[in-house]
């Protein structure tokens, strides 16, 4: 009996030791994460698809890991700098327990991030205004990049006699609604509706017109794209937003029907910038 006893007692002892031994071996792991301020909201934090709580440009990390043991952690930011952008940013790194990093998510990443911006409708006669600017004719093929609900397309063909209209969208729905009012402008036989990413658009040397209303943010990461996959004399025509670092050939601002004034701004592949003009 006494032996069975003090059996017991060791295995109870040794089960503490290890206990003891493994509390010891963890010790407090933090990571700072670095994000942009609040914009149209709060940037939203997660690590390892777990939100992580806090507000304002800095969120803090903390887990109880074992020391010195590789631990893998993917951090990801939802920014939305105004109600009609979304940017998820990733950043993957590894950390020993026990250790301490920081984690700079205030910085751009035209490789990862991903850009999402809401369909916001442009005033048909902003879109005129677009076409006048381009100098739409019968012998041009349209290029609406986030097309929405085709609009940018059907006016061209309609009032300037463009000869094709291609739009690209990431939403099927969108897409879906371009659909309806294409069939409802008898136009199908003109104009090619695709979804997709517009960041990913291989070959736009047909494009003779490009019509965008899409965001600085957007704007600046398909900058590149249109200078790559355009041919020279092409002209692009945004509606308020520019395309990063690129600089206008022309801006103009235009009076619309419902009173306010609208920015627009002219880019000609290879052709270099104009004084500004109001009309």
């Amino acid at each position: 009996m006494k032996t069975a006893f003090r059996l017991v007692l060791a295995c109870l002892l040794v089960v503490g030791l290890s206990n003891f031994v493994l509390a010891q071996d963890k010790a407090n792991t933090v990571i700072t994460i670095l994000v942009p301020e609040k914009g149209q909201e709060e940037t939203k934090v997660k690590v390892n698809g777990k939100k992580l709580k806090g507000e304002g440009d800095t969120r803090v990390f903390k887990a109880s890991l074992v020391k010195g043991k590789d631990y893998k952690f993917k951090i990801e930011a939802l920014i939305e700098p105004n109600n009609y952008t979304k940017i998820t940013r990733y950043k993957e790194i590894t950390v020993k327990g026990g250790d301490k990093a920081k984690v700079d998510l205030t910085v751009k990443n035209p490789k990862t991030d991903k850009i999402v911006v809401r369909w916001v409708p442009t005033p048909d006669d902003i879109v005129d205004a677009m076409c006048k600017l381009a100098k739409v004719t019968k012998s041009d093929t349209v290029y609406d990049l986030g097309c929405g609900d085709a609009v940018m397309l059907i006016r061209p063909i309609q009032k300037f006699n463009a000869k094709k209209g291609v739009g690209i969208d990431i939403d099927p729905k969108m897409i879906v609604k371009a659909k309806e009012n294409v069939k409802k402008a008898k136009l199908e036989n003109k104009i090619d509706l695709r979804v997709g990413d517009i960041l990913n658009v291989k070959d736009m040397a047909d494009a003779d017109v490009v019509l965008i209303y899409i965001g600085d943010d957007l704007g600046e990461r398909l900058s590149p794209v249109l200078q790559r996959t355009m041919k020279r004399g092409a002209r692009i025509v945004s509606h308020r937003f520019l395309l990063g670092s690129w600089t206008p050939t022309k801006t103009t601002t235009v009076k619309g029907t419902d009173g306010f004034e609208y920015e627009l701004h002219l880019w000609i592949v290879g052709e270099k910038k104009v004084e500004k003009k109001k009309q």
